[in-house]
C-alpha cells in the first residue's frame, strides 16, 4: 500500500505539471520551466550527496559503490544489446541491406572530444561529491532530514511534466512503424536480463540489481528515488550506474552506426531514457532523421515507466 501511495504522489506531480503548463502557465515560460527543472535536479543531487555522507563508514564503501555501479551498467547494457539485436534480426529480416553508415567526422582533438562527452557527467558527479564532503567535514547540514528530498522530487517531476507539454510530445500516433512500439519492452527486458548477472560479482540481490538498473539512464531520478525510499547506498550506486549508461551510449551509438543501420535497435535501447534528448542528435546523425520519431517515443515511454518500476523493487 505504501508503494501505491508513493507512486500516486509521483504520478500526481507529473500530471499536475502537465495540467499547469496546459491550462495555467503560458508557453512563453517554457525556458523558465527548463531552468527550474535543472535547478531541482542539481539541488536533489547535492542533497543526495549530503544524505550519502551521513551514512556511517561511507568512505570505506566508495570503492565498492563504483565497482557495483560499473557492473550494473555493463551487464544491463549487455543484456539490452543482446535482446534488442536479436529482435532486430527477427523483425527486420531481409528488410535492410548491410550498409555501413560511417559517422561524420568533426574537427577537433581527441582530448576535446573526450571532454565534450565527459564534462556534464563530471559536473554532476561533482555536485554529489560536494554535498557528501560538506556533510562529512562541516556541521552545516546537521538539520537535514532525508524526507526533505521528497518535496524536491515532486517539484522536479512537475517541471518534467511541464516540459512534455511545452515540447508538444504526444504518444498518440507517434510512430508509424508498429514494430518500434516494442522498443521500450526490449530495453526493459534486456536491462533486467543483464541484471541477473550482477549478484555474481556484487553483494546485491537480484531484486536490488533490477531496481538499480530501472533508471534506464535517468540517473537524476533513479538515485534520488531509491535514496528517498530509504536506501542511500543503493541510491548512490544507481545514480553512478545510470550516469555511466548515458556516457557509454555516447560511445556505443557511433559504434553501432558504423556497423550499419540495422543496428538501430541496440543503439536506441542502449540510450534508454536519454534517446529523446541528449543522445537524440547522435541517433539521428548515425541512423537518419527517419528514426527521430521512434527515438523520441522510446525515450518518453522509458521516462514514464522508470518512476513506476523503481519503487516495485524496494
Amino acid at each position: 500500500m505504501d508503494t501505491l501511495i508513493y507512486l500516486g504522489k509521483l504520478a500526481a506531480a507529473l500530471v499536475g505539471g502537465m495540467l499547469l503548463a496546459r491550462h495555467v502557465v503560458s508557453r512563453k515560460f517554457s525556458r523558465q520551466a527548463s531552468i527550474a527543472q535543472s535547478f531541482f535536479v542539481w539541488t536533489l543531487l547535492f542533497f543526495m550527496g549530503v544524505n550519502t555522507g551521513s551514512i556511517e563508514g561511507i568512505l570505506s564503501k566508495l570503492g565498492s559503490i563504483g565497482f557495483s555501479a560499473l557492473a550494473c551498467t555493463v551487464f544491463g547494457i549487455l543484456g539490452t544489446v543482446i535482446l534488442s539485436l536479436g529482435a532486430s534480426r527477427l523483425f527486420n529480416r531481409g528488410s535492410q541491406k548491410l550498409t555501413i553508415a560511417i559517422a561524420p567526422r568533426k574537427e577537433g582533438s581527441l582530448l576535446r572530444k573526450f571532454w565534450d562527452i565527459f564534462k556534464e557527467p563530471l559536473f554532476l558527479v561533482g555536485i554529489v561529491l560536494s554535498g557528501m564532503v560538506l556533510r562529512l567535514t562541516t556541521p552545516l547540514f546537521s538539520w537535514f532530514e532525508s524526507s526533505f528530498v521528497s518535496y524536491l522530487l515532486y517539484a522536479m517531476l512537475a517541471c518534467v511534466g511541464m516540459g512534455l507539454v511545452y515540447q508538444n510530445i504526444s504518444l498518440k500516433g507517434m510512430v508509424s512503424d508498429k514494430k518500434l512500439l516494442l522498443l521500450p519492452l526490449f530495453t526493459i527486458a534486456g536491462s533486467y536480463l543483464g541484471s541477473l548477472l550482477v549478484p555474481l560479482v556484487t553483494t546485491f540481490t537480484i531484486k536490488e540489481s533490477m531496481g538499480i538498473v530501472s533508471g534506464f539512464g535517468w540517473y537524476s531520478l533513479s538515485g534520488i528515488m531509491i535514496t528517498d525510499l530509504g536506501y542511500p547506498v543503493l541510491g548512490s550506486v544507481s545514480f553512478v550506474s545510470n550516469l555511466l549508461r548515458e556516457s557509454f551510449a555516447f560511445f556505443l551509438i557511433p559504434f553501432f552506426g558504423r556497423l550499419g543501420k540495422q543496428y538501430y535497435y541496440p543503439a536506441v535501447c542502449t540510450a534508454g531514457a536519454t534517446s529523446m534528448d541528449v543522445t537524440l542528435p547522435l541517433l539521428s546523425s548515425r541512423f537518419g532523421s527517419v528514426t527521430v520519431v521512434g527515438s523520441i517515443y522510446h525515450g518518453v515511454v522509458m521516462s514514464l515507466v522508470s518512476p513506476l518500476l523503481i519503487p516495485l523493487f524496494f
